[in-house]
Formats: C-alpha cells, structure tokens, sequence
C-alpha cells in the first residue's frame, strides 16, 4: 500500500515539475515578447518623428520623391526585423515546451513498457495481442515526438533583401 502511494506521489510530482516547466517557458516567452513590443514601439515613435522632421523640411515634389524610397526601405527592414525576431521567441518557447512534453511521453512509454513486460509474464496465453498493441502504441508515440521535434526545429533565416530590392525597384 506504501508503494502504491510513494510511486503515486513522485508521479505527481514529476508532472508538477514538467508542468512548472511548461508554464515557465510559456511565461518567459511572453516576457521577451513584450519586451519586443515596447523595443519596437519606442523605435516606430522614433522612426516616425524623424520622418515628420525629414517632411517639414521637404520644399518641392523631387525632395518628397527623394525621401519617399529610404522612408520604405526603412519600414520594410523594420518589418522584417520584427516578424524574425517574434519567430525566434516563439520558436524558443514552443521547443522548450515540446521538449518538455517529450520528455513526459518518452518516462511514460517507458513506463508502459515495463507494465507489459510485467503483464506478459503474469498473463495468460490470449492476451499477448492486447500487449503487442499496447508495444506498438508506444512506439507511435515516439515517432510523433520524433516528428514533433523536428517541427519545432528552426528552418533557415529569411532574408529582407527579396523585399527591400522590390521596393528599390518601385520606387
């Protein structure tokens, strides 16, 4: 009976941990998004008073013209900085938990195996399908995990230059 407790509660609170794991990521995440907007909003608002002084200083249609290309260039890196970065913050988060809830399924499969090992020692002959079943669920789950993690694996960096060479061209 003492044994049946004590697994109980350290199953209780390994789940505890990996849920304060979970919800830390999550938070921390949340953090550096935050920060990111503040970081951007307090740049836009500069961006955007440079550009007011840049135009009240502008006296004729070629000087408009002339300030109307670096103004987009500008806009469109600032974009594109921003939307990278967001990416890499979620990237980190969703990693973290994935990797975390990996972690949980792999101590549980494992976990499952060795019930099934125990119950085909002690079971009658019939039920070795219900255990093959069981084996091959378990293996199914760690390809899902598997393929879970190559999702949450960051592909390649996006370039700005395709955007910013389009919006030279069109102005």
């Amino acid at each position: 009976m003492y044994k049946l407790t004590e697994q109980f509660t350290s199953k209780s609170q390994v789940g505890l941990e990996a849920w304060k794991s979970v919800v830390n990521a999550s938070f921390d995440g949340m953090g550096k998004l935050a920060a990111l907007n503040l970081h951007t909003a307090r740049a836009v608002a500069k961006q955007g008073a440079e550009n007011f002084k840049a135009l009240s200083e502008v006296r004729d249609v070629a000087g408009l013209k002339a300030l109307q290309k670096p103004m987009a260039i500008a806009a469109v890196s600032q974009s594109v900085a921003y939307s990278r970065r967001v990416y890499h913050i979620s990237n980190d988060s969703s990693s973290a938990v994935v990797q975390v809830m990996g972690s949980q399924l792999s101590q549980a499969g494992r976990g499952a195996v060795g019930v099934l090992q125990a119950a085909k020692e002690n079971a009658p002959p019939g039920v070795t399908f219900a255990m093959s079943s069981g084996k091959a669920m378990v293996s199914s789950l760690t390809s899902m995990l598997g393929k879970l993690s190559q999702i949450a694996k960051a592909p390649a960096p996006v370039s700005a230059t395709p955007a910013v060479k389009m919006i030279a061209k069109t102005a």
